[in-house]
């Protein structure tokens, strides 16, 4: 009986071809060692089981085939150190390996250290590793490698050269474990590969073992069931019948089919991520242009394509941004389930409209404007009989509800546009009236003014003397009856009184009886000056404003 070896080891690159989703890393090693430009110090930074140490194993073997022929691969591995620095993080071992770089290879051209985890290191033992960073002998190559570039020293990061590497896309992901899975001669479903290659998050590491979890589970045998069962993930085919029965409002049975998952011991919140996940692949199916970045097979392609003709872009969007929603409350409430459910009746409410295709609703869209136009029209004809009547025949004026007859004949009450619609139409005659029903008594300039100080005198009552003075620095004069215009001699004294227009526009209409005056604030230099002529005069304004400037004047034996 063989030894089991995991995936991750038994399926681990040996060669630059090999290496899955970094093409733009591995074509520019090989490049630099076919030009032999090898660099003395090599970051490759990036997510975990993306490839960043077997390509230093890689890099360190292929450095030193190129200048020996006729060599035994094992032998030059004798050439290779590798150090974690997750355990060996210290100034002390650090020294160590300074001291050991000096002797040159035995065989070969290079001697390579690879630093796995270099973040780890300690501030000590990076700074004492700077210099022979910075200046190694020629016969050394470091190569570092790291999840957590911002943790490593800018000095460090400046003197090496820098690999990003990047996540493996989940296609990438299930065509290397397909692979692998004909290799083993394991049975296994397409959709059930998807759904490992999307639990991984972009790491190939994390994708085999979790194979190795499945066929350990399944017998050999990978089947949806058995799979989203494991991982604790739905099935694309369980989100296509829900979203099925959120588009054609069924909310029932979205109801049990969610109790039905919840039984089965799925995570709600994992639920609600899958949801929204869902409805952006139906987004993505919709145009052709994006059918690059989606990640299922072409059948299944299929099936998200067809829903997306069941509903509009809008209410998707509309759909995902409620389950946003309630993602960010999750930790928030007591009640997962409950939340959950409320959200899927939320989603799950009338999309009449959203199950319409654009065109229709584009179409939708001109024939309401064409009934708006014939309303307005409509609307117009009846002010002007309206008119005509009261002229001639001092009938009863126009009634509302003949207004609201013509709207039900006008307007479908299909869509929250035409509902809007109607209440902008049934409020123009009831906004005329109010017009008409609106206060406009006459006032003269005598009865302002003494009105004017009132609201002077109250201002100070209630403390804000400031505001108090400003109003009698001059006086209102009444513009075409109803405006009046007040004369102030700054931009800050306008601000001022500006802040409490609608204070003093409410006190003068009540007072008044006349609901249309308006005030205007005008700012004139010259305004105040008889007040404010000379420095005492000033002070003597002040000392009305607050007679303890007075006591203070004394106290301090000021001179004006």
């Amino acid at each position: 009986m063989k030894d089991f070896v995991v995936s991750s080891l038994k399926y681990r690159p040996k060669s630059f071809e090999t290496v899955i989703g970094q093409n733009n890393v591995t074509k520019t090693l090989k490049n630099s060692i076919t030009e032999n430009k090898i660099p003395s110090a090599i970051l490759f930074c990036g997510p975990r089981g993306v490839g960043k140490t077997s390509c230093a194993r890689i890099y360190a073997k292929e450095i030193n085939k190129s200048s020996i022929d006729n060599i035994d691969s094992h032998d030059l591995s004798f050439n290779v150190f590798e150090l974690d620095a997750a355990s060996n993080r210290g100034i002390e071992e650090m020294k160590n390996l300074i001291d050991k770089v000096r002797v040159p290879p035995q065989i070969g051209k290079y001697k390579v250290y690879i630093i796995d985890e270099v973040h780890m290191l300690t501030p000590q033992a990076m700074n004492a590793f700077l210099k022979t960073l910075e200046e190694p002998p020629k016969h050394i190559v470091f190569v570092l490698a790291t999840t957590e570039k911002n943790k490593i020293l800018p000095t460090i990061l400046s003197r090496c050269q820098i690999y990003d590497f990047n996540r493996i896309n989940e296609t990438e992901i299930a065509n290397a474990l397909i692979n692998i899975c004909n290799q083993e001669n394991f049975k296994f479903d397409e959709q059930a590969i998807s759904i490992i290659a999307r639990k991984s998050d972009g790491s190939l590491r994390d994708s085999l073992t979790i194979l190795d979890r499945i066929v350990s589970f399944t017998n050999k045998n990978i089947t949806i069931e058995k799979t989203s069962e494991l991982l604790n993930v739905l099935d694309n085919e369980s989100f296509l019948n829900l979203s099925e029965n959120i588009i054609n409002n069924n909310l029932i049975e979205v109801l049990i089919q969610f109790n039905q998952i919840c039984d089965r011991g799925y995570n709600e919140k994992e639920f609600l991520s899958g949801l929204a996940n869902h409805f952006r692949n139906i987004l993505v199916a919709q145009s052709q242009e994006s059918h690059h970045i989606f990640d299922f097979n072409k059948n299944l392609l299929e099936s998200f394509i067809n829903q997306g003709k069941l509903i509009n872009q809008h209410f998707l969007v509309e759909k995902i941004s409620v389950i946003e929603n309630a993602i960010f409350k999750y930790n928030q409430v007591e009640n997962k389930k409950m939340l959950v459910e409320i959200t899927l009746m939320k989603i799950s409410k009338s999309v009449d409209d959203g199950k319409k295709p654009a065109e229709e609703i584009q179409k939708k869209k001109v024939d309401l404007n064409i009934d708006k136009h014939k309303i307005l029209k409509q609307s117009t004809n009846n002010t002007n009989i309206q008119k005509e009547e009261k002229k001639d025949d001092n009938k009863e004026p126009y009634q509302t509800d003949d207004i609201k007859k013509t709207v039900q004949n006008e307007i479908s009450a299909l869509s929250l546009s035409s509902i809007k619609l109607k209440k902008e139409v049934l409020n123009t005659k009831d906004k005329e009236t109010e017009k008409e029903d609106k206060l406009s008594n006459e006032f003269d300039i005598k009865k302002l003014k003494i009105k004017w100080l009132e609201y002077s005198k109250k201002v100070s009552e209630n403390g804000n003397n400031s505001l108090s003075s400003l109003l009698e620095i001059s006086n209102p004069v009444i513009f075409q009856k109803n405006k009046i215009i007040y004369t102030v001699p700054s931009k800050s004294n306008k601000k001022e009184i500006d802040n409490d227009r609608e204070n003093i526009l409410k006190f003068l209409k009540k007072e008044l009886m006349n609901d249309i005056i308006i005030l205007e604030i005008v700012v004139d230099k010259s305004t105040g000056k008889e007040y404010y002529s000379t420095p005492q005069e000033k002070f003597d304004k002040l000392n009305k404003i607050n007679p303890l400037l007075d006591q203070f004047k004394k106290d301090l034996k000021l001179d004006l």
